[in-house]
């Protein structure tokens, strides 16, 4: 009986956010390998949550990172090394490292992993077979996760991936809107005010049970809500929960609207359609039932720019959603203080 490949796959991440946009590639990928992948990635995409689940994920594992300011000073070169050494003690057969660094090429070339594909930047290029370069001049041709995308698109010789949505347990939840306030930072946060005229819209057309994302420090949001929507409604709080335990309730929602966050990407990736409210960063549109409302053209991004769109803006977008579904919505819908 042949063995399984043993994949790894090192996607550093900046936030679980990021890295959920991607898990529809790595799903892609897993198929066409025919095989479970190992993940390594930091800490702070909090990947065992939700990855740990899925049909297609071994194991996860997370980077040991050197302290600040240690980028090239001997307390680097320890955290590489019990890097290698940690992956030495699996054996991996092939290794796919989707980030521009050295530094993940480094660790992977130096843990006797067979087979190693990179993106092929610059000094990468000295560790990388020709064949394997993913996508040498991806900076000049995509723009931010897109590098996932693109070289899975080279691996698998797909134009197109697929959407696949993860698994999740069923649970008896039904006509639930998703609204997602938790943002990693207040760059990312509309404000609270608008999310309370999204209720109130809501509410008017006849939706009365919400699911309320929002973080640990946003109880005085949630106190708002409390207020405002206590009576003839039916509220879920997630503040107090993991992400693995908001993944069931998160599957049922009809639909989901909320800030640019991990779990607007994993509402999504749970095939629910998620209208996200952008701002400091460019839209990424990686799926049918991923649709945005962006600043408009003229407004430079920035770490206030997502405070310049309009709640006229994202009722019309939220109408146009609820007509695609049936919902009755008057044309140019506007609401008056809550």
């Amino acid at each position: 009986m042949k063995l399984m490949n043993k994949i790894l796959i090192i996607d550093p991440g900046k936030g679980w956010g990021q890295f959920v946009s991607k898990m529809y590639c790595y799903q892609k990928l897993a198929n066409h390998l025919n095989s479970k992948i190992t993940f390594l990635t930091k800490k702070s995409t909090q990947a065992e949550h939700y990855l740990k689940s899925l049909s297609f994920c071994e194991d996860v594992l997370y980077i040991e990172e050197p302290k600040k300011g240690a980028q090239y000073t001997l307390l680097n070169i320890k955290s590489i090394i019990k890097n290698i050494k940690m992956i030495n003690q699996i054996h991996f057969d092939s290794c796919y490292v989707f980030h521009p660094s050295l530094r993940y090429l480094f660790i992977a070339y130096f843990s006797n992993i067979k087979s190693i594909w990179g993106l092929g930047f610059k000094l990468q290029n000295f560790f990388l077979k020709r064949n394997n370069r993913l996508y040498s001049s991806f900076f000049s041709k995509t723009k931010g996760d897109d590098e996932a995308l693109e070289s899975v698109k080279k691996i698998t010789n797909s134009q197109k991936i697929d959407f696949q949505p993860l698994s999740s347990t069923e649970n008896n939840l039904r006509d639930t809107v998703g609204i997602i306030i938790a943002a990693s930072g207040n760059e990312k946060r509309w404000a609270i005010s608008n999310y309370l005229k999204i209720l109130k819209f809501l509410k008017e057309k006849n939706y009365k049970k919400f699911l309320i994302i929002s973080g640990l420090d946003q109880s005085k949001d949630e106190n708002l809500i409390k207020e405002k929507f206590i009576q003839n409604t039916e509220i879920i709080f997630t503040s107090d929960k993991k992400i693995s335990d908001v993944i069931p309730y998160l599957k049922k929602c009809k639909f989901c609207i909320g800030n640019d966050t991990g779990f607007s990407h994993l509402s999504v990736n749970l095939d629910v359609e998620t209208l996200v409210i952008q701002g400091d960063c460019p839209p990424q549109s990686y799926s049918k039932l991923l649709k945005h409302v962006d600043i408009e053209p003229n407004v430079n991004r920035s770490p206030t720019s997502i405070h310049t769109i309009k709640i006229e803006k994202v009722l019309d977008e939220l109408s146009k959603l609820l007509n695609r579904r049936g919902g009755r919505v008057v044309e140019g819908a506007r609401l008056e203080s809550v």
